[in-house]
């Protein structure tokens, strides 16, 4: 976990679209289809072109601010106050994501494989799991996630493919769902699921040239939006509005509906292969960057420390809701504060810093 360590370009785009693409793999389908209904994949397309929008708007200050992430760039314009107000933003964003993947994930592995098992159990598992994957450190991480990401998009095109006799076009209809309205404000309120599109802005310091973040974070972004945009689809045309708000993992259910031949009667088994190694991933990188933040932010030097202290935290504060429903609730209660911090907080400080510069007399 040195901050030399570098990635290269294709790892931070397979890294930052495995980040994008995990709330996809869970409950983020059923979340568009209980505010737009059928028009969901309008929606996905809507807050796609929405997020693009602030992401290349950021883009254009990183000719300003060079290699150097917000916290960075934060201490440059207010010292260590600013900072320390950043960082803590940050941790506060990446907390709110993480902890309700984590959550959900283990809520997951309830439901399919361990239904007996007290959710506390399967959450110390993890917690576990994740010690042992994030000792590696980042390039390890980026490395097996570039070899293992891949396979997982194939097999969510498996998916989309294999459930072609089952698909329903009519399902489609109305286009425009529960009208215009309520796909304008279901993709505002759903835009934080793209919000780890952050991650792109602090990992720029183990990359080797400004352009790598750049070119990265749009390739991840068109990744995982046409991702979700043929999850969506699909389990539209598989299962019928209203019935489509009723699944808790669309993609799970999308898997069980597969037969590919009298002796492949159990597609759902990949499913959890590959879901288990993308959370597993998802969460070990996670770790690293609410390390990474931590340390740059209070000027702290045992990352290793740092690290085990986040993921007891985060493992205790996903203990605490009492069911999947309380998680959920709590989640969109924090949604719209996740997406100002990571949409708004990448254009405040480098402009911060801009106006700075210039009010020295400075070159930009």
């Amino acid at each position: 976990m040195l901050k030399s360590e570098k990635i290269s370009e294709r790892e931070l785009t397979l890294l930052l679209a495995n980040l994008l693409t995990v709330k996809a793999i869970f409950a983020f389908p059923r979340s568009v289809f209980l505010s737009s209904g059928n028009a969901a994949w309008l929606e996905i397309i809507y807050m796609s072109l929405l997020v693009w929008i602030a992401l290349e708007i950021s883009l254009v200050f990183y000719r300003f601010t060079g290699k150097r992430d917000i916290i960075e760039v934060a201490e440059y314009v207010g010292k260590t106050p600013l900072k320390i107000i950043v960082s803590l933003l940050t941790v506060f964003l990446l907390s709110i994501n993480f902890i309700t993947e984590v959550r959900m994930f283990s809520e997951s592995v309830k439901i399919i494989l361990l239904p007996k098992t007290e959710i506390e159990y399967i959450l110390i598992l993890l917690a576990v799991t994740i010690c042992i994957g994030q000792k590696s450190g980042l390039s390890a991480l980026a490395t097996v996630n570039a070899i293992f990401f891949p396979i997982c998009l194939v097999f969510l095109g498996f998916i989309v493919v294999f459930l072609y006799k089952t698909y329903n076009f009519n399902n489609l209809f109305p286009i425009l769902g529960k009208g215009r309205g309520a796909i304008i404000t279901g993709g505002m309120k759903n835009i934080s699921c793209f919000s780890d599109i952050i991650a792109a802005n602090l990992l720029i310091s183990h990359t080797g040239d400004i352009s790598v973040p750049k070119k990265s974070a749009r390739k991840a972004l068109l990744i995982a939006a046409v991702t979700m945009l043929l999850i969506c689809i699909s389990y539209a045309l598989c299962f019928p509005y209203p019935w489509s708000e009723n699944y808790l993992l669309p993609v799970y259910q999308l898997s069980t509906r597969i037969r590919a031949g009298e002796y492949f009667q159990r597609f759902e088994a990949f499913f959890e292969f590959v879901w288990e190694m993308s959370q597993l991933l998802y969460s070990a990188i996670y770790i690293f960057l609410l390390t990474e933040v931590l340390a740059k932010g209070f000027d702290l030097s045992d990352r290793q420390a740092i690290c085990y202290a986040v993921i007891a935290a985060v493992t205790l504060l996903a203990m605490a809701p009492s069911s999947v429903t309380d998680v959920l609730s709590l989640s969109k209660a924090l949604d719209i504060a996740a997406a100002a911090i990571a949409y708004l907080l990448p254009l405040i400080i480098p402009l911060m810093y801009v106006l700075k510069k210039r009010k020295r007399g400075g070159a930009i």
